[in-house]
């Protein structure tokens, strides 16, 4: 029971659906598996509000997918990304820390989130048709990239839930599964774009934080999300076609 309550934990801890309660060493405890858990409930929020509106909005619809996504996580990824922002902006270490961990919003954070905004317009113009993959990959892929990098990067300095989490997740057969988690919905243009973000946020996070840090998670799901929506809609298809195929013979 006691797993069962910290997997049902992941949904609360990650979004602001009502589920268990359960202590924060509980929720890191099963984390690993936050990505296909909370990424099938989003994706599926997701489809519905599209699916919904799309009869009286058309492809206006899609710009719904920005505020849906936002609500769904309660802003607290927003949030993280708005505070990186501003403690990148920061060239004392010191100084970096404590902006990071402030309440007010910089030209930095102001910055992010334009980037963001622009990322994920540029994302659902593009979309063509509603479908539900494009949504499952996003929504998965972006929360396993920020799980993964937490479970491979040191902590940075005074970061309580970098710490924990990175004990929790820090043992090889729970990196392997979130590596199958990654792998089972990517194809090669996902798998690539997914090698590349990871190489350029582990880069940026030991360069700017010597580690890795909730909000910093929180950026990477963010930023992450629209890119991932952007090539799993353009390359999508094929492989799922295919893996159709392989299933039914």
């Amino acid at each position: 029971m006691k797993v069962f309550k910290e997997i049902a934990a992941q949904i609360s801890f990650f979004t602001i659906i009502p589920s268990v309660k359960a202590s924060l060493e509980e929720v890191a405890e099963m984390s690993f598996l936050s990505p296909i858990i909370v990424g099938l409930i989003t994706s599926a929020i997701d489809f519905l509000i599209l699916f919904l509106t799309y009869p009286f909005l058309g492809k206006l619809s899609f710009l719904l997918l920005i505020p849906t996504v936002e609500i769904i996580r309660g802003f607290h990824h927003l949030d993280g990304l708005l505070d990186f922002g501003d403690a990148i902006m920061v060239r004392d270490y010191s100084k970096r820390l404590k902006v990071l961990h402030d309440v007010e919003v910089g030209s930095g954070g102001i910055g992010m989130l334009i980037v963001y905004l622009s990322l994920f317009l540029l994302a659902v113009l593009s979309l063509n048709k509603i479908s539900y993959f494009p949504l499952l990959i996003s929504e998965t892929e972006s929360r396993a990239l920020g799980i993964f990098l937490l479970s491979l990067m040191k902590p940075m300095e005074g970061s309580y839930m970098g710490k924990l989490f990175h004990e929790r997740l820090n043992k090889p057969w729970k990196i392997l599964v979130i590596v199958v988690q990654i792998v089972l919905l990517g194809n090669v243009e996902i798998l690539i774009s997914f090698i590349l973000l990871s190489l350029i946020f582990y880069l940026l996070g030991m360069k700017t934080l010597n580690g890795s840090s909730g909000d910093f998670v929180g950026a990477i799901i963010t930023l992450s999300f629209p890119i991932f929506l952007l090539v799993s809609e353009r390359n999508c298809y094929p492989f799922f076609i295919s893996l159709y195929s392989l299933i039914l013979h």
